[in-house]
């Protein structure tokens, strides 16, 4: 690994959808919505992540109930506390199951397949 090789900390992010407008206008983004707020403190956390922290993979996206990724472990490693939700906005595009499920995510497990 190139961390263990240099001792370069090589953290990857998986930003979720950061949007136009900071609003979702389909339902199929309410699951992977990041506003931008919540982008801006994921990135800001990123650079501040502790020394040690040598190599890891952080997913970034608001607190939606219907989010496809879990973001526990994100908030555990750099503190990441996401103030944004998709369902903050309500739209006249109510989608269908095939865009959402119907069984919010709890905390700390991941999206039903």
């Amino acid at each position: 690994m190139y961390s263990d090789q240099f001792g370069v900390s090589v953290l990857n992010i998986r930003l979720g959808a950061v949007l136009p407008g900071d609003v979702p206008v389909l339902r199929r983004q309410y699951p992977g919505y990041l506003s931008h707020a919540d982008c801006a403190q994921f990135v800001q956390k990123r650079i501040d992540a502790p020394d040690d922290l040598m190599f890891d993979t952080l997913d970034a996206m608001s607190d939606n109930n219907y989010r496809w990724r879990d973001i526990y472990h994100t908030k555990e490693a750099i503190g990441f506390v996401p103030t944004g939700s998709a369902e903050d906005h309500e739209i006249e595009d109510k989608g269908g199951i095939h865009q959402v499920s119907e069984t919010p995510t709890p905390p700390g497990k991941h999206a039903p397949s």
